[in-house]
């Protein structure tokens, strides 16, 4: 009987470490629901940017998009009281993969129109493909991060 009591505190121990880590990951307030339009309108403008401007006016307005980004990522750390740290939770794995590969198409759709058809289809390709994929991330991941609170409680 001893030995399952030590197996049961293990596993007692293993799923509080879990619960840990995953805490981050899993536990914050809800999202702004303007935060995939800023996404968007960011993402619009830095294609903007880059199609109509040169030089050094272009590399100081896409120096000023990036601490914008910073700055709203410092501001959604503050709204938090926290940021995800470590691994993520493996169920939310592929949820990243499926954003990551959303925002290189968008990346890359939106440079395909640029070349091709100009400037403003760019701008619009870039900012309603990626107010989607952070919108359709957004609502994936907190289904997501639901279930693993579920799991984890």
């Amino acid at each position: 009987m001893e030995s399952h009591r030590d197996r049961d505190a293990l596993q007692e121990q293993l799923h509080e470490i879990e619960r840990g880590e995953s805490a981050s990951w899993v536990v914050y307030p809800p999202t702004p629901f303007w935060w995939a339009l800023g996404f968007g309108l960011w993402a619009g403008g830095l294609a903007l940017v880059i199609g109509l401007m040169d030089g050094l006016p272009q590399a100081l307005t896409q120096l000023g998009l990036v601490l914008l980004m910073l700055l709203s990522m410092a501001l959604d750390r503050r709204r938090r009281g926290t940021y995800p740290t470590g691994s993520p939770p493996r169920e939310l794995n592929p949820a990243i993969a499926r954003m990551a590969a959303g925002a290189a198409v968008v990346g890359g759709v939106s440079w395909f129109a640029g070349e091709q058809l100009g400037v403003w289809p760019a701008v619009a390709i870039a900012a309603v493909g990626a107010w989607a994929v952070v919108a359709w991330y957004e609502h994936e991941y907190a289904v997501i991060a639901a279930r693993v609170r579920e799991r984890v409680r």
